[in-house]
């Protein structure tokens, strides 16, 4: 992976961090990726996944970062999530997951993987 790739990388993490702490909430699909997100700094109001309408009726209105998965169950779930919290009149950002994911997912597809990815080019 090259420098800039990386550093592209890294910054679409600070971004993720800095809305964290900026109060919105980060939808992902399972406890993993929690761990992994947590793992990489990343404070405030994570939740997962629990159903279109259930996770919309838990997030409401707040400023939301859908992070789910770089494969087709992820895009499934983006999708009608997106469609889904559009009846609260909130528009989710979906925009930081194609930043995160664009440059590596030869490599990796899975949010809870991105801890272990960026601990071993923390590392070297």
């Amino acid at each position: 992976m090259s420098v800039i790739e990386l550093e592209d990388l890294f910054e679409a993490l600070e971004e993720l961090k800095e809305r964290a702490r900026n109060g919105w909430v980060i939808v992902v699909e399972g406890e993993r990726d929690v761990a992994s997100l947590r793992k990489l700094g990343v404070a405030g109001e994570i939740l997962t996944f629990s159903g279109h309408s259930a996770t919309a009726d838990r997030v409401g209105k707040r400023k939301t970062i859908i992070l789910t998965d770089y494969d087709e169950r992820g895009r499934e779930i983006e999708r009608g999530l997106s469609k889904a919290l559009l009846s609260y009149g909130n528009v989710a950002d979906v925009e930081i997951k194609r930043k995160i994911f664009c440059k590596i997912k030869k490599e990796v597809t899975k949010v809870e993987e991105l801890y272990g990815f960026v601990k071993k080019y923390i590392q070297s």
